[in-house]
């Protein structure tokens, strides 16, 4: 599992991400206040298919399935459209070799120029959920990594857009 990991972090500079790196899953921080962080700081909420309250798999529900879970790969990019198309080709390339993966996005999904809610999802098959939404403290969660996540004094976040794959 280890060296294709290695093998997945390696597809996915390849592929245009600035960085990738494994993380064992037990070095996923999970805290809670990151779900409130979306519900009660930041204007997305409830305007998104990506986001709380229309993700269809509650927080009890994404932690069970986690357990299931042994490495993630985690991508950064500058670009927000690249970390999202290099995230959904690396998690085809482990849904191929290992059968159950997973992507999340650090923020919201990318894929259209505005979201089509309340109208339906015009790329299910492609929109992921934030991390956030499902409690992944993100900052303590890559800071050991080496990444570093900036954001200015409004809130943007600056640099660069992570994402990540359950393999």
């Amino acid at each position: 599992m280890k060296d294709f990991c290695k093998s997945l972090t390696a597809l996915a500079v390849g592929l245009g991400a600035q960085d990738a790196r494994m993380i064992d899953t037990d070095k996923i921080v999970f805290d809670d206040r990151a779900y409130l962080k979306c519900r009660f700081g930041c204007n997305r909420w409830g305007r998104y298919w990506t986001c709380p309250p229309h993700i269809a798999v509650s927080t009890g529900q994404f932690k069970a399935a986690f357990k299931n879970y042994q490495k993630a790969i985690i991508v950064q990019s500058a670009d927000p459209h690249v970390a999202q198309d290099v995230t959904l080709a690396i998690e085809k390339e482990a849904m191929l070799a290992c059968g159950s993966i997973f992507a999340l996005a650090m923020v919201m999904c990318v894929q259209c120029e505005a979201c089509s809610y309340p109208e339906p999802c015009r790329y299910p098959q492609l929109a992921r959920p934030d991390m956030d939404a499902y409690g992944i403290d993100i900052i303590k969660t890559l800071e050991p990594l080496g990444f570093k996540v900036v954001f200015d004094r409004t809130g943007t976040f600056l640099r660069a857009w992570y994402s990540m794959v359950l393999v």
